[in-house]
């Protein structure tokens, strides 16, 4: 039986009620049971589309502090970090950035994702498999995603976070990535969490595309840990899709997921979804459209932050 079933009481859809029988739609994962966060860590989209998007976007750009300069005067670029993201397979740059804002009170870890949709889908589908231990408690990471943080965080992003949290110890996390940058971002704020260095009530987790990174008990040991975590799709983007839920891997995903079922204009409406990982929000699209991984917010993500995020 895989992780995380249980053969008691299910969630009957239909009826909006746990243990009804008999019951056309149950559902059988706790975490895909219907929760959402509380109202003092509620979705903003304003907050996400004005501030998130420039940290998100800037990790595009070999100088994130050309976009703080254009879209967020008070942010100041600290470091960044460019290293080959496995020993195995293609070779694919990860990079990313820490930064910190004295105005806000916030520092940042931000992490590029790949350019396309089909080169993430294409190396993890033909080059990488299995998974590897995240401490005792915390489940297993997919291996890929599990060598791009730690290449990255022996790649002097370990130093560079706790200068800033020792300088800076009262401030807020915020930790951002699009695709690729998604993944590693979860295992950040999960590292300095779980090391210590940060609590989870410090954190502001907010990934875009993001693949699935970790398994069922990678997944309820974050949702035990994040109350503001948010995973953004867009309407038929397939990253967030990948690495297959089923398998030999059997991935899933932490809440929450934040579903943009349109064009995610500033006019357009989402969905918060309740359940982790189930079949009601994104996982219920037959199709895919390749250029949704990289439009978020009605914006070409690669794009923008190259150009140093400019104003619209």
């Amino acid at each position: 039986m895989p992780s995380g079933f249980t053969t008691k009481l299910r969630w009957c859809v239909t009826v909006n009620e746990c243990g009804f029988t008999p019951c056309v739609t149950s559902i059988g994962r706790a975490l895909n049971c219907p929760e959402l966060p509380d109202k003092a860590h509620a979705y903003d989209d304003t907050f996400v589309r004005s501030k998130i998007l420039v940290t998100t976007a800037a990790a595009f750009n070999s100088n994130p502090q050309k976009c703080f300069k254009n879209a967020m005067p008070t942010m100041s670029l600290s470091k960044t970090f460019s290293v080959n993201c496995s020993e195995v397979g293609p070779q694919t740059n990860c990079f990313g950035f820490t930064s910190f804002d004295t105005t806000q009170k916030v520092i940042v870890m931000s992490f590029r994702g790949t350019q396309g949709a089909t080169q993430l889908t294409e190396e993890i589908l033909d080059f990488f498999t299995g998974k590897k231990p995240f401490f005792n408690d915390a489940g297993h990471i997919f291996t890929y995603f599990y060598d791009a943080f730690f290449f990255l965080w022996n790649g002097g992003l370990s130093q560079d976070i706790r200068n800033l949290k020792y300088k800076y110890p009262d401030y807020e996390l915020w930790v951002t990535g699009h695709s690729l940058g998604g993944a590693i971002a979860s295992i950040a704020a999960s590292y300095v969490v779980h090391t210590g260095l940060f609590t989870g009530d410090q954190v502001k987790l907010v990934t875009m595309g993001q693949p699935r990174t970790g398994d069922y008990d990678y997944a309820v040991w974050h949702d035990k840990t994040f109350p503001y975590s948010f995973r953004i799709v867009h309407h038929k983007d397939i990253v967030p899709h990948i690495p297959p839920q089923y398998g030999k891997d059997e991935l899933f995903h932490h809440r929450t997921e934040v579903w943009y079922n349109n064009n995610m204009t500033t006019t357009d409406t989402y969905h918060v979804c309740a359940e982790a990982d189930g079949l009601y929000c994104s996982n219920r699209q037959l199709d895919s459209y390749p250029p949704d991984h990289l439009t978020y917010f009605d914006i070409n993500m690669p794009d923008w932050g190259t150009q140093g995020c400019p104003k619209m």
